[in-house]
């Protein structure tokens, strides 16, 4: 039994070898292509830092003004300006790796229409979770401080807001759709048409690629804490892409960074520190209890698009669990997040 497959024909699931060879080369190609974005991202940051530092060190040796590297590497930072054209460039390169496999128009693809109810109820969710993560981020703090570590570090630079205009852009607009379309368009829809051209469309794969694709999301992070807040939201943004299209998952993903995240922190800081911290706190509260009435509200919904969405995958996941570029990309942003753990 066979079935069609662009330009080609491939072995259809009966012939479990074929398969397996066939989705682990397809999952290949897709690791192999998001360890080449990480890396574009990391040698476009670097080069721009040791191009900015020479510049500098020209410009001061010429002023004759003293030469503070730390200071002008403190300033990069705050910028996020190498992030950002970083990200630019990662995604050219996606685009272009990915031409022939996964069209753009295939990433943008219209969904079902999404309702007022369904906008807000999704809202909630995704808006409740921050309450968690922050009871959370205490917790993995208070555990690390009983063995003399600290993750503070990374938590504070994972819920701090934008403090310069190009922070602002990076982390509000230019990163929310790079990782959209990186995570919920070339990785989760990848993974969701590999899996449903070995099955023929026989049952869903949107469970096994929503889950799949937000692990790495979340892994990607790199952040103690962070990445597993980065998991349960990327669960949010992917299955609302795979219902609703990506646009929708950008723009949620942009109310999580830029609304939520810079605007209300700028708006708290002008206020009183206690004052601010009881906002925050009431507002977060807020959409928690909201989320988790929509939850109650909606779990027969819910429990019905897990039997049709999470059913029947055991061999994908065993052999995405086995791939080595799989491990690779891992393994790489999990020692990053190691390291950003410290001594007390």
């Amino acid at each position: 039994m066979e079935m069609p497959n662009g330009g080609g024909m491939i072995p259809a699931a009966d012939n479990i070898q074929a398969a397996k060879k066939f989705f682990k080369n397809k999952l290949s190609f897709l690791m192999g292509g998001l360890l080449l974005y990480l890396a574009i991202m990391f040698g476009v940051v670097f080069a721009y830092m040791f191009i900015y530092m020479f510049i500098m060190g020209v410009v001061s040796g010429i002023s004759g003004e003293p030469f503070d590297s730390a200071e002008i590497m403190n300033k990069l930072m705050e910028t996020d300006m190498g992030m950002g054209i970083s990200v630019i460039i990662g995604c050219i390169f996606m685009w272009i790796f990915n031409r022939k496999r996964m069209p753009i128009k295939e990433i943008f693809v219209k969904r079902k229409p999404m309702k007022v109810s369904s906008f807000f109820m999704i809202l909630c969710v995704l808006m409740g979770v921050q309450f968690i993560f922050t009871l959370f981020n205490d917790a993995v703090e208070f555990l690390l401080n009983q063995v003399g570590l600290t993750a503070e570090a990374a938590i504070e630079s994972a819920q701090a807001g934008s403090t310069t205009i190009s922070m602002m852009l990076y982390a509000g607009f230019i990163g929310p759709f790079a990782e959209e379309l990186i995570y919920r368009g070339y990785t989760m829809k990848g993974l969701e048409k590999t899996a449903n051209t070995i099955t023929g469309g026989r049952m869903s794969s949107k469970g096994y690629a929503i889950l799949i694709s937000s692990l790495l999301f979340g892994v990607m992070h790199a952040n103690p804490t962070q990445s597993v807040f980065a998991f349960v939201v990327g669960f949010v943004f992917a299955y609302t892409a795979a219902e609703y299209g990506i646009w929708w998952s950008m723009l949620y993903h942009i109310l999580n960074n830029f609304l939520f995240g810079d605007v209300m922190t700028f708006a708290l800081n002008k206020l009183p520190e206690n004052v601010g911290n009881i906002i925050e706190i009431a507002v977060f509260v807020a959409f928690f209890v909201a989320g988790a009435i929509v939850l109650i509200v909606r779990r027969k919904a819910v429990m019905a698009y897990i039997r049709e969405n999470y059913r029947g995958h055991g061999k994908f996941y065993s052999w995405t669990f086995t791939n080595i570029l799989f491990w690779v990309f891992v393994a790489i942003n999990g020692v990053m997040a190691i390291t950003s753990i410290q001594k007390l």
